[in-house]
């Protein structure tokens, strides 16, 4: 590729183009490719790079516990669970129709990793997913009462995701003004 094409490719923004172009050039493979069966090879690679990088950054951005849950990785034998009623929500139906999803049992049953693994499929499907333990919240929610401007501003930042997972939903006590932060948040 010349260097006046890598520059006006740059300038573009489209330097990832010019990578891929330039892996392209050193495959023997594409040397008998039609121009327009190449270009449509080279847009595929670009658009997959960028969706994987998005994603990427959906799941490190939502803070998970365990960043690499995955549903495949479930054993759903030991853990008591339906696979089809876990393939059913990582459709997140769920979440288009704006319904809460509780998950329920004893200690150490894989709750947490159960909503890691959804919440990482979620991102997966391009939703922007937060993941925050319930004493994390309520602290932040503590440290900017006294700043009502500051506290808009974050409860309209969570808001703002469309898949809110809450850990250790309500395992500890709750004052009536966590309560009614919570629900305004709900709401």
């Amino acid at each position: 590729m010349n260097f006046k094409l890598k520059k006006s490719l740059s300038v573009l923004e489209l330097s990832d183009l010019v990578r891929i172009i330039e892996m392209q050039e050193n495959d023997i493979k594409l040397v008998d490719m039609g121009y327009d069966e190449r270009l449509e090879l080279l847009l595929e690679t670009l658009v997959q790079e960028r969706e994987n990088r998005m994603i990427n950054r959906l799941i490190k951005n939502a803070y998970f516990k365990y960043p690499s849950a995955s549903l495949e990785s479930l054993d759903y034998d030991s853990r008591q669970i339906k696979r089809s009623t876990i393939l059913n929500l990582a459709t997140m139906g769920f979440i288009g129709n704006a319904t809460n999803l509780v998950i329920t049992g004893p200690a150490g049953a894989g709750k947490t990793y159960l909503a890691c693994a959804l919440g990482i499929e979620a991102c997966k499907q391009t939703y922007r997913v937060m993941y925050i333990r319930m004493p994390d919240l309520m602290r932040n929610f503590e440290n900017q009462r006294d700043n009502l401007r500051e506290l808009t501003k974050y409860r309209k930042r969570i808001g703002n995701y469309q898949l809110l997972i809450l850990d250790e939903w309500l395992n500890y006590k709750i004052t009536e003004k966590d309560a009614k932060l919570l629900y305004e948040l709900f709401e």
